[in-house]
């Protein structure tokens, strides 16, 4: 083969593993916060607006979801960092219906995002559906992992971001709490 083929081939080999690479999405922008969406194409944007984002797509195995939800909450204004932890977990706690729920961790620490006190939180749950064609009970194991930032400028204002993982017991994700670290990571304070 001459050389000017082999040039050629291995062009056409790099050009198209350029192309197969996912693309980095444009940053969502909410009021005051901004976020990525993951590039992966199975994400798709559920809702989008300046107060809400939704974005999921479905996991490997039947009745697996993944889902992240973006929104503009209210906070007490003047909070410290200690009482924004201890605020987010009494309201989680006061979300998470025992009827609905069986919490096996609720976990809420300090959490820095760019040089500002956030709140962190993990909530491990089963949840207690009846499946449609036995009437049988069904756990549905509930993942989640929630970030709570005032926003500098306000801190009235915040955003709530939730990264979540709904699955059967035997299909836990290892990789669920480093996929969420990374697309936290992308949230980012924007101008008022």
């Amino acid at each position: 083969m001459k050389p000017s083929a082999w040039i050629a081939w291995i062009l056409c080999a790099l050009l198209g593993a350029c192309a197969s690479q996912p693309k980095e999405r444009p940053r969502i922008m909410m009021n005051g916060f901004s976020i990525v969406p993951p590039k992966e194409k199975e994400w798709i944007i559920v809702k989008q607006s300046p107060e809400v984002t939704v974005i999921g797509k479905p996991g490997r195995y039947s009745g697996e979801t993944y889902a992240i939800q973006a929104t503009i909450i209210k906070l007490p204004p003047g909070e410290s960092a200690v009482e924004l932890v201890r605020e987010v977990e009494s309201t989680q706690r006061k979300e998470l219906d025992p009827k609905r729920y069986r919490v096996f961790k609720l976990e809420v620490s300090e959490q820095q995002m760019h040089g500002h006190a956030c709140a962190l939180s993990r909530v491990e749950a089963a949840e207690r559906t009846t499946a449609q064609a036995t009437g049988s009970p069904v756990n549905t194991m509930l993942e989640t992992l929630t970030l709570i930032c005032p926003h500098p400028k306000d801190p009235s204002r915040g955003i709530n971001m939730a990264y979540s993982h709904r699955h059967f017991p035997e299909d836990v994700d290892p990789q669920f709490s480093q996929d969420a670290a990374t697309l936290m990571q992308n949230l980012a304070f924007e101008p008022l």
